[in-house]
């Protein structure tokens, strides 16, 4: 902490201002939650600010702490400020315990916003610093009610004419006492206001004269005087006591202090009062709406000047929190429970529209819907106007119309189909008087209003709202008794009224609790809809009757069924016209005139029904003129036939003469082909003989060329085994000769071995001698074999070769038979055939002679069907 010597405050000066300047960018926030602290902790001290605006107040605690911080430096000037500043409360209704209160929360809320920053130093310079500005401020408080204490009694003495003066003319009733408690002054505002009143305080204080309140007891007005002494009498310097005194309807509202010279002894007391009945009339009177607006089950709150919510009545805070989830969504950090003290601006996308519109109360009041989300709010603002007129804020009255929009929304709907239906609406109460036409009806009955008045002379269509309906029926009893009952409805009826034909729908209208609320009545005009029915009726009879040329008269129809009228009569035209046509022209049918025909251009299935008949006349057109032709064709044919018939007559009978001698060979021929088929026959089974011995020498060929193979076969192994017999001889002779030696090596002991030797050797010999000879002998025979086999197998190809040539011969043979087995049956059939026609051609002159008959017959029919064709007539 700074030093006495370079700081006389004795503050840590560094550190605070240092401290400030970290946290002035947070300034208004800190004033703003400043007040919220305070009045939520002290709430008892929020009435001081009743003449001004909490933003206002704001922006001169913002002022007053840069103030403070500028000038810690000047111990003198700052003093001075904080005096003036005091003295200035004593005038706003603060007491001394309000300074700690103020230091406190200002305390915390610097703490708050300070976080981390805000350490024990920083803690103790701040607090020492709100202390000394807490102090020095009571004590210019202190001044400004206790002036006459600050001065010696001989100074008070001194200026005593002086002060009486300020006193007699200060704007305040100020009333003084002598220390035995009897009124020695009363200043002229206060005799001034005493004597107005003096008249009606005499009936609530028998004998009360404003003259004589001088002289008297101080506390002769009050109830309990004894009670008064007692607090007079317990003031010490710097207290004060506040009381009120209520004669009658009357509330005078006092502060007395004791008055102490410089030596502290008591010399009197001074008492300042003001006449409160009209005051706390109006607190009563605005307690008494606060509690309605509190209790209030509309939603209403209040803002100053800077759009900033100053209060809200229970019904707001329970419509707001009911719809947190909305609002949290529409404005993400909305918190319901700080809704006082928060910016009305938050609800709106654009806040200088409602900045312009609140800017001037002549704007108001104001009805607006704003919508947030799904929900629709309907808004009503007014001015707040202070006691000297002045225009410190709004009231806005909040209503939750989402419901009630969606309703109103569904109604215009329905209006507005009824209003543009086509439909002629009306709509009656349970009276049956008419509470609403739409246009579509009073058409109907403008356009009708001529004929409506033969019956219903004061029939106004203009003015149909509140008529009853009783007067369109005949039996209004009836209808009555049928429109009151909803479980007869919807109910339909016609009526006719001066010849025009009406029919009427009724429906019941019901309320959402079941309630009957009236009815609801469509009108339709079926006049001219009769009317066709009868024409219609009448033209179906005429048809039936065999009478199309009858039509409806639509002159006395319009729109629809002057549309429908005219349709009908364009249907019966169109289907008349092209019937005529058709009859005309199938009546010069029926008359053989074929030159005739449907010329007008039809559509649809007319002109399929004037193509058909046109066709058809074509046609006949067409065959007749062929028949004609082809009976001409037909004559000359016939005459051609006949002609012809008489040469094949002629033909038939020499042809019948040639097919005689043909026979005639035909049996000769047959007879030697049926030889020559006996012949072929009988060579035919002797190759079949002869192939059948080829076949067996072929198979002994091969039977024998199989044992000449197997002998060749045995031959070779023979020879195997003699090469074998002779190599086993080759070493046998080997042995012999070796063992020789070795018994001539041996001597004597070998000469026995040695004549073994020499036997052995010997046959050795004479067993190769003779296998060298049959190895000759076994390989001569071995070739003759092969040259046998040779020999066997030519035959076998030559026996092959003729067994070939043997086949071949037998089915060239067999074949010759056949051909002639074929031939000689062909040969029968020719001759079957040509017996056939000699007996055809004997018929066929039979015939001839038939066919020059009919022929001639034929001539005759032509000619006939000629002169029939003459009778119908044709185009050229």
């Amino acid at each position: 902490m700074a030093s006495a010597a370079n700081n006389p405050l004795g503050l840590d000066v560094d550190l605070l201002e240092k401290t400030f300047e970290a946290l002035s960018p947070s300034g208004e926030k800190i004033v703003k939650r400043f007040y919220q602290e305070l009045f939520k902790r002290y709430p008892d001290v929020k009435p001081m600010f009743g003449n001004t605006s909490i933003s206002a107040q704001q922006k001169k605690l913002l002022a007053a702490l840069k103030l403070v911080i500028s000038n810690l430096r000047k111990p003198h000037v700052l003093k001075n400020a904080l005096l003036e500043l005091g003295a200035k409360h004593e005038n706003y209704g603060a007491i001394a315990e309000h300074y700690d209160a103020l230091a406190e929360t200002m305390l915390d809320v610097l703490e708050e916003f300070a976080g981390d920053l805000w350490t024990l130093e920083v803690n103790d310079a701040w607090s020492d610093a709100l202390n000394l500005v807490s102090q020095t401020m009571l004590k210019g408080y202190q001044n400004g009610v206790d002036a006459g204490q600050a001065f010696s009694d001989g100074t008070l003495m001194g200026d005593l004419e002086i002060m009486k003066d300020i006193l007699e003319h200060a704007p305040i009733n100020i009333m003084m006492a002598d220390v035995d408690e009897n009124v020695i002054f009363v200043n002229r505002q206060a005799r001034e206001i005493l004597t107005a009143v003096e008249d009606e305080l005499a009936t609530y204080i028998p004998g009360f004269k404003a003259n004589e309140v001088v002289g008297g007891s101080i506390h002769r007005y009050h109830k309990d005087p004894n009670t008064i002494k007692r607090v007079l009498a317990a003031l010490q310097p710097g207290d004060s006591h506040q009381g009120e005194i209520c004669p009658g309807h009357f509330i005078f509202e006092h502060k007395t202090r004791a008055l102490f010279d410089h030596q502290g002894n008591r010399r009197g007391y001074v008492v300042q009062w003001t006449d409160a009945t009209a005051r706390r009339s109006k607190e009563e009177e605005a307690y008494r709406l606060q509690r309605a607006i509190d209790g209030s089950q509309t939603a209403i709150m209040t803002i100053d000047r800077e759009l900033v919510v100053t209060y809200a009545n229970e019904q707001t805070i329970t419509m707001i929190q009911g719809y947190a989830d909305e609002l949290s969504i529409a404005y993400p950090g909305f918190n319901p429970d700080e809704l006082v003290g928060s910016c009305i601006d938050i609800f709106h996308k654009d806040p200088r529209m409602q900045h312009q519109l609140l800017s001037n109360p002549a704007n108001l009041p104001h009805d607006a819907d704003i919508t947030i989300g799904p929900l629709i709010f309907h808004i009503h603002i007014t001015a707040i106007l202070g006691l000297n007129g002045d225009y410190i804020g709004n009231t806005l009255e909040w209503a939750d119309v989402t419901e009630l929009r969606k309703k109103e929304i569904e109604v215009f709907r329905l209006t507005s189909a009824v209003e543009g239906a086509a439909s002629n609406l009306m709509l009656c109460d349970e009276n049956l008087l008419i509470t609403y036409a739409n246009p579509a009806v009073i058409n109907m009955f403008v356009s009708r209003q001529t004929a409506l008045q033969q019956r219903l002379p004061t029939l106004d269509p203009h003015n149909l709202v509140g008529q009853n309906i009783d007067q369109f029926y005949p039996n209004p009893q009836h209808q009555r008794a049928l429109l009151s009952n909803i479980n007869a409805l919807p109910a339909k009826a016609q009526l006719e009224i001066s010849g025009l034909n009406f029919e009427v729908n009724a429906t019941a209208i019901v309320s959402p609790d079941g309630r009957h609320m009236g009815n609801m009545v469509e009108w339709k005009d079926i006049t001219e809809q009769k009317d066709a029915e009868a024409q219609i009726n009448q033209l179906v009879e005429s048809a039936i009757a065999g009478s199309i040329d009858q039509r409806i008269d639509t002159s006395v129809y319009s729109g629809y069924m002057r549309n429908l009228g005219d349709g009908i009569n364009e249907l019966l035209t169109a289907v008349v016209e092209p019937l005529k046509e058709g009859i005309s022209v199938l009546s010069n049918l029926a008359n053989s005139d074929l030159t005739r025909t449907m010329d007008g251009e039809y559509q649809g299935e007319f002109s399929v029904f004037s193509e058909a008949i046109n066709s058809t006349v074509n046609n006949m057109a067409e065959i007749v003129d062929k028949i004609i032709i082809s009976s001409l064709e037909i004559k000359g044919a016939s005459s051609e036939i006949a002609r012809g018939n008489v040469d094949l007559s002629q033909r038939t009978e020499e042809q019948a003469s040639s097919l005689q001698q043909t026979a005639s060979s035909m049996e000769e021929l047959t007879s030697t082909v049926k030889q020559t088929a006996e012949n072929a026959l009988q060579a035919t089974k002797l190759a079949s003989i002869a192939h059948e011995e080829a076949t067996k020498g072929g198979e002994v060929v091969s039977n024998t060329i199989q044992a000449m193979s197997e002998i060749n076969i045995a031959s070779k192994k023979i020879a195997d085994i003699i090469s074998v017999i002779d190599e086993i001889a080759f070493q046998t002779n080997l042995l012999a000769l070796n063992a020789a030696v070795e018994a001539a090596r041996a001597g004597e002991q070998g000469r026995g071995f040695a004549v073994v030797a020499a036997e052995v050797r010997n046959l050795a010999q004479r067993s190769a001698s003779a296998a060298k000879e049959i190895k000759g002998l076994i390989s001569d025979s071995v070739e003759k074999v092969n040259q046998g086999t040779q020999l066997v197998n030519t035959s076998g190809k030559s026996l092959e070769a003729i067994l070939n040539a043997v086949k071949k011969v037998n089915d060239i043979i067999a074949e010759i038979s056949a051909a002639s087995q074929e031939q000689s049956v062909g040969i029968n059939q020719i001759n079957k055939a040509i017996t056939q026609m000699d007996e055809v051609t004997q018929q066929n002159a039979a015939l001839v002679e038939q066919a020059t008959a009919g022929s001639e017959s034929l001539n005759s029919q032509a000619i006939n069907l000629n002169e029939m064709m003459t009778v119908f007539k044709l185009n050229d």
